[in-house]
């Protein structure tokens, strides 16, 4: 397996992947992508009135998601967050940690993506209290990527009123670029 990072793209040069792998780096991609056209401020930046939270603080809680998959993939656990970590103010350690996410992903095997998994997370406002579900990798490993996309949009909101231009698909579910596709 060769990964190619030139234009900050990711891709495999040899051995299959699942389509939910593919489809977590394609998410992986555009993420690094956009940061490339960020400048640490942009990335910083909390645009009030319109949003509460940074684009990095955004990248930092969807990054959280995978990182609790790769952590321990068995028995995940969504509660563990790292609110205040560096990589809500370094542009460079979040394309880093994307980087990261990306050779564990190569290297998931695919035979591993059915199982099943546990899954640890809080449910309710008005108290603590934590589920634990039965899921599948695969399962979880989509969630993340599409929470992901979730909050794209947001950070493309915020790249927005600073005058930066996201690519068009940036932010956007795959079922709607289906849909657009059919159009």
């Amino acid at each position: 397996m060769m990964k190619d990072m030139t234009a900050g793209l990711f891709i495999s040069t040899h051995a299959p992947l699942s389509e939910t792998i593919v489809g977590c780096i394609e998410v992986l991609n555009q993420g690094y992508e956009f940061l490339k056209i960020l400048s640490q401020d942009d990335y910083v930046l909390i645009a009030q009135p319109h949003v509460d939270s940074s684009i990095g603080e955004h990248f930092r809680h969807w990054l959280d998601l995978f990182y609790a998959i790769k952590h321990d993939p068995l028995k995940i656990d969504y509660n563990v967050r790292r609110r205040g970590h560096a990589v809500e103010r370094s542009l460079e350690l979040a394309k880093q940690e994307i980087r990261e996410l990306v050779e564990w992903l190569f290297d998931l095997p695919s035979n591993e993506l059915n199982q099943t998994v546990s899954v640890e997370t809080e449910v309710m406002l008005s108290q603590t209290h934590v589920t634990e579900v039965t899921s599948t990798l695969s399962r979880e490993l989509t969630f993340a990527a599409l929470h992901a996309t979730h909050h794209f949009a947001m950070a493309k909101v915020v790249a927005s009123l600073r005058g930066v231009d996201a690519c068009r698909d940036f932010g956007v579910a795959p079922t709607t670029v289906t849909y657009q596709r059919a159009q």
